[in-house]
């Protein structure tokens, strides 16, 4: 399991405080991307503009269960539950003081970007997904 913790900003919110479900989005994005960099050692501006592949998401569901206010430090932990021939489901679990605050699940897919097609792992990207898998 990876685990990144961000503080909820005035940015995530609506106007009376509290944490706007697209900006959770941006959230979980900032930490699956964090999550690249570390468990896949790859960053996002290697895999676009080095080697043109992207891990666009194909799929998410997000079940919320209580809200997050201005100032809030969430703790968000990302999981590899399966790993596909090309695809990869994250589980993300989303938590402010142990407290559970709402979870994604992710289905991503490698994708050549100038082909727009999906694309077998490599065999180092896969090896490190299969490490993670729970």
């Amino acid at each position: 399991m990876f685990r990144v913790t961000y503080p909820l900003r005035f940015a995530h919110c609506d106007p009376a405080g509290i944490a706007y479900y697209p900006r959770y989005f941006e959230l979980c994005d900032a930490a699956i991307e964090d999550w690249s960099a570390q468990v896949l050692g790859c960053d996002r501006r290697t895999m676009h503009l080095e080697l043109g592949i992207g891990l666009p998401t194909v799929d998410l569901h997000a079940v919320f269960t209580a809200p997050s206010r201005l100032g809030d430090s969430l703790d968000i932990d990302v999981t590899v539950i399966r790993v596909g021939n090309s695809s990869v489901d994250l589980a993300l679990d989303i938590s402010c003081n142990d407290e559970p605050r709402f979870t994604v699940t992710y289905t991503q897919v490698l994708t050549d970007l100038a082909q727009g097609q999906s694309m077998p792992w490599p065999p180092t990207l896969l090896e490190r997904l299969n490490k993670e898998c729970r």
